[in-house]
């Protein structure tokens, strides 16, 4: 049986790498077609507008894995600083990021299929997702290191793409009506969109348990991932929106473009290394980081405590991780669009940042002690500063992502949100939780 210093795997290189492999992927590849359409060739604009926002949004949350261990991750952060109702409400937001699963397999299905044709979509995309269950219930040092070499690949192929493309830029890049096709209001939805691009770095927050050292290891992991991707964002981005007329790629992946700009060897080796390692690398950083909430909260009551259990041979929550697998194929076998389950995927997701980002106004309280000894320790009147931006931010890019939505969808939401607030509140009153804050001095 492992001890508990031997569940410490994780390095400073493996979280850069896990969060770095997390932000690119889905996003980037998937999304930036309809991020061209409504903003154009601005569309890089937005993404650097996207990624500094992202950024302010998880400050706090950062702040907050300097100063303790997190065991059950952001989940832990809603418990301890938020109490038993914002945790019942987060975890339910929680449990939806499995979609995420369905969106990557799917889209890594369309980047396959232009290789090899005639090949049955649902196939492949059920095939990539069983391959990475597998990985996952080997264990997370396992996936760490398959992910170390899969974002090394991704990064180089992004910068080819770049390096070819910026000599196939065409002139009148800023003239309108293609820069800032629909104003100043066009770059704020494909700014929120592309949230869902930029925001994954601070999910890493969940390996506090399985870190060596995560108050000094996970902040600085999400600061220097997501610089180094908002300025590769930056890159592709001008490379996507500014070699063909905006009429031809928006609404599309980036394969159309990466033909034009790259000799075809490097081209299959863009849409390998590339668009399908980065899809890749997302869905093995969500199986990794979506699995430590849940844990906790079954032990503390909210869902059964089995479905929490672990594997006794490999250690890692095998039951979870068969539920993200089955949901996954579920959507998968489905057929589901794929812009939908982005869009209504991330406004889900915020919506849990929303509710762990209310829950820190309360850190220097709370941990008032731990936060003064924190290595990003600031006064207490900075701290209020940076929470309210980030507050903010989080609350402007739902406005904008809830206003993308169709009118089904909207109510959908709305009626999820409800039931989540009712059945945190009804939990609460059965009086069987056990709550755990789950953190612990580094």
């Amino acid at each position: 049986m492992s001890t508990q210093d031997e569940t410490k795997l994780l390095g400073r290189f493996e979280l850069i790498s896990i969060a770095v492999g997390n932000v690119i992927g889905g996003g980037i590849m998937s999304v930036v077609g309809v991020a061209i359409g409504l903003t154009g060739r601005s569309v890089a604009l937005a993404l650097v507008l996207s990624g500094i926002l992202t950024f302010i949004s998880i400050l706090p949350k950062s702040f907050a894995a300097a100063t303790v261990r997190m065991n059950g991750g952001e989940y832990s952060l809603a418990t301890l600083l938020g109490g038993e109702f914002f945790a019942g409400v987060y975890i339910a937001f929680w449990l939806t990021n499995f979609f995420g699963a369905s969106l990557y397999c799917t889209s890594f299905a369309q980047y396959f299929e232009m290789l090899v044709p005639g090949l049955n979509p649902s196939l492949v995309a059920l095939a990539l997702l069983a391959i990475f269950y597998v990985l996952n219930i080997l264990g997370i040092k396992v996936a760490a290191k398959a992910q170390n070499y899969m974002v090394v690949i991704l990064i180089a192929a992004l910068l080819l793409f770049s390096f070819f493309g910026f000599g196939h830029v065409k002139p009148g890049f800023f003239q309108q009506p293609d820069f800032m096709r629909n104003g100043f209001i066009g770059i704020m939805y494909a700014a929120a969109l592309m949230n869902f691009a930029c925001g994954g770095a601070g999910h890493i927050v969940s390996f506090g348990k399985q870190s060596k050292n995560p108050t000094r290891d996970i902040p600085i992991s999400i600061v220097i991932a997501s610089l180094v991707v908002t300025v590769i964002y930056a890159m592709v981005a001008i490379v996507a929106a500014g070699v063909l007329p905006i009429s031809e790629v928006e609404g599309q992946s980036l394969a159309k473009v990466a033909f034009e700009v790259l000799p075809y060897p490097l081209y299959l080796f863009f849409i390998v290394g590339g668009a399908m390692i980065a899809l890749a690398t997302s869905l093995n950083a969500l199986m990794g980081w979506l699995p430590p909430p849940i844990v906790q909260a079954c032990e503390d009551g909210w869902l059964p405590k089995k479905f929490g259990e672990s594997s006794k041979r490999f250690g890692t929550p095998h039951w979870i991780l068969t539920f993200i697998f089955v949901m996954a194929g579920l959507f998968i076998v489905a057929g589901w669009d794929v812009g939908d389950i982005a869009t209504v995927g991330t406004f889900l997701a915020n919506a849990g940042t929303l509710v762990v980002v209310i829950t820190l106004i309360r850190l220097p309280k709370v941990l008032e002690s731990k936060w003064k000894k924190s290595i990003f320790h600031v006064s207490d009147w900075i701290y209020k500063i940076i929470w309210f931006a980030a507050l903010i931010v989080t609350i402007v890019f739902e406005y904008f992502l809830f206003d993308i939505l169709s009118t089904g969808q909207k109510y959908s939401l709305v009626a999820f949100t409800l039931i989540a607030m009712a059945y945190s509140y009804l939990m609460i009153r059965r009086k069987n939780l056990t709550i755990d804050t789950s953190f612990e001095e580094d």
